[in-house]
């Protein structure tokens, strides 16, 4: 006798088929779409659009950039704040795919504070500038990179130099936490040069989604100069300007101490007012960046006068984990006592690696 198949009466059954379901949904659910003049497509997460360059992640190539004149009509996966540039009107919308060499935006238009609701279609070509908005509030993120540059000279003497530096970020709701680290020497024969190596931590609290209140603290520890121990340490308002897929950029404002240690066991204590910035730019598709970050330093009431320790420099990205960089570095602490200061400037150029 033949008995009817149902859900009620296998469960296995029910339970593979709920599986095979969401199986078919997650496959044809896809973060967004490109497609190009000549008839190919791209699928992926639709970054950014700047400079011409269009940034699309892609789970079977990493970032790939398009020129933005190939681009017959594009669609994504959520909003995006988008720029047109033709009629200078400012968006938060989802691309939505149209006719050729056009595309609907679906969302609001913002202009003098004002959200207005559209549904229109524009050029591809008239759109200048798209990025993802960042969230507020989102689940833990973690990014950072290192950079080596390494030189190994034998001649009539043997002349070895190393630059090491890390930079890493985790962003957890309100908190943002950043690790950094450098190592640097120059060594001809026996002798150094340049012998130093530092690290910093700093820790920011979100009050909103721009103001935060940062705390820090930073060890650096020399070989060669007269002042061979440095330690700061401090608390104080903060403005994040912008941080997004274009770039980001953020002064902070900190009260610190900071304790000076020389090579004759003599020591210096103060307090200190202290500007920090932190600047990153990308260009064409994140293909280059321009950054600096670095903090000028005033000890009240004490023999140092100023201290600043910043770098500045340029990246060119080959792909979405590896870059070659060029960079400026300048550490000074320089004062009317007794003691030595430092006056150091490190150029260096290296390949990087970021995760």
């Amino acid at each position: 006798m033949l008995y009817p198949l149902t859900l009620r009466s296998s469960p296995r059954l029910f339970s593979f088929l709920a599986l095979l379901a969401a199986f078919l949904l997650g496959a044809n659910a896809y973060a967004g779409t490109v497609w190009l003049n000549n008839g190919d497509r791209i699928t992926g997460t639709i970054q950014s659009l700047d400079g011409g360059k269009l940034l699309v992640k892609t789970e079977y190539g990493g970032n790939i950039r398009v020129d933005i004149t190939h681009v017959k009509t594009l669609e994504s996966d959520s909003e995006l704040v988008v720029k047109d540039g033709e009629f200078n009107n400012d968006y938060r919308a989802k691309l939505v795919a149209a006719g050729d060499g056009t595309v609907t935006l679906q969302g609001v238009e913002r202009a003098d504070g004002q959200t207005t609701p559209v549904n229109t279609a524009v050029p591809v070509a008239s759109i200048t500038r798209v990025v993802r908005p960042t969230p507020f509030l989102n689940e833990a993120t973690f990014k950072g990179r290192f950079d080596l540059a390494a030189t190994r000279k034998t001649a009539s003497t043997k002349t070895q130099d190393y630059t090491l530096n890390t930079f890493n970020e985790l962003r957890h709701g309100m908190w943002r936490h950043q690790l950094a680290a450098d190592y640097t020497r120059n060594k001809e024969d026996s002798t150094d040069s340049t012998y130093n190596y530092g690290a910093g931590y700093t820790l920011d609290y979100f009050i909103s989604e721009k103001a935060f209140w940062q705390g820090r603290a930073k060890y650096r520890r020399d070989f060669v100069e007269e002042l061979n121990r440095q330690v700061v340490y401090g608390t104080g308002p903060g403005y994040q300007f912008w941080d997004n897929e274009l770039g980001a950029f953020s002064l902070s404002a900190l009260m610190s101490r900071v304790h000076y240690g020389y090579t004759d066991g003599s020591s210096e204590n103060a307090y200190a007012a202290s500007l920090r910035w932190d600047y990153v730019r990308y260009f064409y598709g994140k293909e280059f960046e321009l950054y600096t970050r670095g903090e000028v330093l005033r000890p009240i009431n004490s023999d140092t006068k100023f201290a600043i320790n910043g770098e500045v420099g340029a990246r060119y990205n080959i792909n979405s984990w590896m870059s070659v960089y060029l960079k400026y570095a300048r550490n000074q602490v320089s004062g009317d006592g007794r003691q030595g200061g430092i006056n150091e400037s490190v150029y260096s150029t290296g390949i990087g690696v970021r995760w």
